[in-house]
């Protein structure tokens, strides 16, 4: 795979014994964020949050990690919405869910394949910022979380455009 699409955020020092736990679902953006932060030196496991019985992305997202050749674990967010507040909505639950096995797993950090960046300043805190790419940009969607999962999130397709992101997709066959 080229360099090209190493983002230089400084998330390329990370040393090989670092894992994180990408959340996945069926899109190639997942995909594409396993294969960057395997790109950068991470060892990585997939988790898939099932919303519902009726949900299909669990079994597009074990074929996707199959593809990739990582593990995925399956967190049904039915358990975790009685530890959360009666107002949760199930989507919501999809990074409680993340930390959660993560924390269970021993992993420090969780990943998706939003498209938004994650900045930390001088002082420790971290804040959702736009992705590189307006068009793309979804970190409107990431603006509550809470500095405690901020902390521990990569968002590695924050620095690529769709058209990159494409060409990746293209490269790596996904």
């Amino acid at each position: 795979m080229s360099d090209t699409f190493l983002p230089g955020n400084g998330f390329d020092t990370y040393e090989e014994q670092d894992k994180v736990l990408v959340g996945l679902g069926s899109g190639r953006g997942c995909r594409a964020a396993v294969r960057i932060l395997q790109q950068q030196g991470f060892a990585v496991a997939g988790a898939v949050v099932r919303l519902s019985a009726e949900d299909d992305t669990v079994a597009a997202a074990k074929e996707a990690a199959k593809a990739l050749g990582i593990q995925c674990i399956t967190l049904n967010a039915s358990e975790l919405a009685s530890h959360l507040a009666e107002e949760a909505v199930p989507s919501d639950l999809r990074f409680p869910a993340l930390l959660a096995a993560a924390d269970r797993l021993g992993i420090q950090y969780i990943a998706t394949g939003h498209h938004a960046r994650v900045e930390t300043d001088a002082e420790g805190v971290s804040r959702i910022c736009p992705a590189a790419d307006p068009a793309s940009d979804e970190s409107a969607a990431l603006a509550a979380l809470p500095q405690e999962t901020l902390a521990r999130l990569i968002l590695p397709l924050g620095e690529f455009s769709p058209e990159e992101l494409d060409d990746l997709a293209e490269e790596l066959k996904f």
